[in-house]
């Protein structure tokens, strides 16, 4: 099979776009999600330290 020429049926073409939109997409959702998952904890550990401050002593 020939990859570099353009399928005579334009749905084929369009089903293979839309393939690879949807994987984009949801790629960048599951990482968009796993950084604000980080930077809620990190922002909970802060509040906490600034709650609770360790002694110096």
């Amino acid at each position: 099979m020939n990859f570099s020429e353009i399928p005579e049926n334009p749905f084929i073409f369009l089903s293979w776009v839309t393939a690879i939109g949807l994987f984009i997409s949801l790629s960048e959702a599951t990482i968009k999600i796993k950084l604000e998952k980080r930077n809620s904890y990190r922002k909970r550990l802060e509040l906490i330290n600034n709650l609770y401050p360790k002694n110096l002593a």
